[in-house]
């Protein structure tokens, strides 16, 4: 971790994009020009008191920097659009790479975790995302097993 907190009160808004909508959190842009000042890519902190690490992310539809607060987020933290939320982020180190127990424990059950560890840390999270974005218990372990047996 590196840095002091940037800290806002921040509403997650649906950006639509195409025929798809998404829904996000734009920064203000004095936090957001602060974030890349220090050359951040990345963001930690809480959206709302739910701990997140996230990349920022620029679209032609949008006019802010924002954060995707897509439906895994929005289950898991419990929020939804069109609230006021607190907001406290500092950048993030590129190489962290928060991963679950059970996936870390499959990994080592089977002798994987160092080709695990050979992954850039964005295959790491896009892997991680397919697992955590499960809605059921059968099915996240099913992703978790197909994890490890691809690696």
């Amino acid at each position: 971790m590196s840095g002091d907190y940037h800290a806002f009160e921040g509403t997650i808004i649906p950006m639509e994009w195409g025929t798809a909508t998404y829904t996000v959190l734009p920064l203000p842009n004095a936090v957001s020009d602060a974030l890349a000042q220090e050359g951040a890519k990345r963001v930690e902190g809480e959206i709302g008191d739910y701990p997140v690490n996230l990349a920022l992310t620029k679209a032609p539809v949008i006019d802010a920097v924002f954060l995707y607060t897509g439906k895994t987020f929005l289950r898991d933290s419990g929020l939804s659009p069109g609230e006021v939320i607190d907001v406290r982020l500092r950048m993030a180190p590129e190489q962290d790479v928060e991963v679950p127990e059970d996936l870390t424990l499959a990994l080592r059950q089977a002798d994987r975790s160092a080709a695990w560890a050979a992954l850039t840390p964005g295959r790491q999270r896009g892997l991680i995302h397919t697992v955590n974005s499960a809605k059921r218990h059968e099915t996240r372990t099913k992703r978790i097993a197909k994890v490890v047996m691809d690696l």
